[in-house]
C-alpha cells in the first residue's frame, strides 16, 4: 500500500494516473481532485467497451455481496485477500490467485476489486489521517471501509449495511475483529 499511497500523494491537482491493468483489460486509475481534503483524489474504472466511471464504496460492497451468494467459499478468499490488502499487502501479489475464483454473480472481475478497495481505503487514510482535514472514528482510517466489507462477509442481508454506508454512518463494532 505504501507504493501506492507514494504515488497518489505526489499527484498533482487533476493530475491523472493509471493504477492498475485488470487481467480483463479494465484499467483503474486514480485523478487527484482535491474534493473532500487536499490529495483527495477520485477512482476511475474503464471497462473495455463501456464509458469509464468513478466506482464508489457501494459499489465494492455490493459487488462483494454477489460474490459471497454465488460461491461462498470462494468469497471467503477474496475477502482474506482484501484483509491482506488491508493490512499493506499489493493487490496484484493476489490477482493470480483471486483470477481462478469463479463467480457467477459479479460486476467486477476479484482481481478489480483488489484494486480499488486498495485505492478506496487509501483515499480514507489520506482524507480522515494525520495529514487529512476530516476527523476519523477509526484508527487508521481505512479501517471504516474494512469493517463493511467485514460486515458483508458476515453473511448478514444488504439492505442496512447498504443503508448505513450510504449516510456514511458507522459499522457495527464488532466488525473491527479481524477475517484472519
Amino acid at each position: 500500500m505504501l507504493n501506492a499511497s507514494k504515488i497518489l500523494r505526489s499527484l498533482q491537482p487533476g493530475q491523472r494516473v493509471e493504477m492498475y491493468r485488470g487481467a480483463g483489460g479494465t484499467v483503474v486509475s486514480a485523478r487527484r481532485t482535491d474534493k473532500i481534503c487536499p490529495h483527495d483524489f477520485a477512482v476511475v474504472l474503464k471497462i473495455p467497451g463501456r464509458d469509464e466511471f468513478y466506482p464508489t464504496h457501494i459499489r465494492l460492497l455490493f459487488d462483494l455481496y454477489l460474490k459471497r451468494l454465488s460461491n461462498e467459499n470462494g468469497a471467503h478468499q477474496l475477502f482474506c485477500r482484501v484483509e491482506k490488502v488491508y493490512d499493506g499487502s499489493d493487490p496484484e501479489v493476489f490477482a493470480s490467485e483471486v483470477l481462478k475464483l469463479s463467480f457467477p454473480m459479479k460486476l467486477d472481475d476479484p482481481d478489480i476489486n483488489l484494486y480499488y478497495a486498495q485505492l478506496l481505503m487509501i483515499e480514507q487514510d489520506f482524507n480522515y489521517g494525520p495529514q487529512g482535514c476530516k476527523k476519523s472514528t477509526v484508527n487508521p482510517p481505512r479501517e471504516f471501509l474494512m469493517r463493511f466489507i467485514r460486515w458483508v462477509a458476515s453473511g448478514e442481508e444488504i439492505d442496512k449495511i447498504i443503508f448505513l454506508a450510504v449516510r456514511n454512518k458507522p459499522p457495527p463494532q464488532k466488525y473491527a475483529k479481524r477475517l484472519i
